[in-house]
């Protein structure tokens, strides 16, 4: 297989996001990697409000954060968002995309800037991600503009 998912195994992630979390939300936020936030935003359904470590990209002008997980699909049609990183916290209005075809050029660029690791994912050097691989790695992706 061209491209694995590399998150690490749900029993790590539980350990290391609680502290990622609580780091990143503190003024020593700064020493977490640079590609590391915290996403703060409302469950659509639920109302709950969501903390989730996650990483993002800076890729041709946008903000994008790339996901297997569930949550995502909280952005579906657009969602107001807070990215926190230590002392900072910038609004955002976050909106899903999930149609692969558009998901894969932006991931490729992205794993091009920071490396397939910092993105989850592990990709044979070489290889161009594909809708196909977005789809067999279920990566969704948001993009991030600009509150105002």
């Amino acid at each position: 297989m061209s491209v694995a998912d590399a998150y690490p195994p749900p029993r790590v992630l539980k350990i290391i996001n609680p502290i990622f979390r609580a780091l990143l939300r503190s003024p020593l936020g700064g020493v977490a990697p640079a590609h590391l936030v915290v996403l703060k935003f409302t469950g659509r359904k639920t109302g709950r409000t969501y903390l989730k470590v996650t990483g993002w990209h800076h890729v041709d002008g946008e903000w994008l954060v790339f996901s297997p997980a569930g949550w995502p699909w909280n952005f579906e049609g657009g969602a107001p968002a807070e990215v926190i990183r230590g002392r900072s916290r910038q609004r955002f209005s976050g909106t899903l995309v999930s149609d692969p075809k558009l998901v894969a050029p932006r991931l490729n660029k992205a794993i091009a800037q920071a490396g397939d690791r910092n993105i989850g994912l592990k990709v044979t050097p070489g290889h161009t991600i594909t809708p196909d691989d977005v789809r067999a790695t279920r990566r969704k992706l948001i993009v991030l503009a600009s509150a105002s």
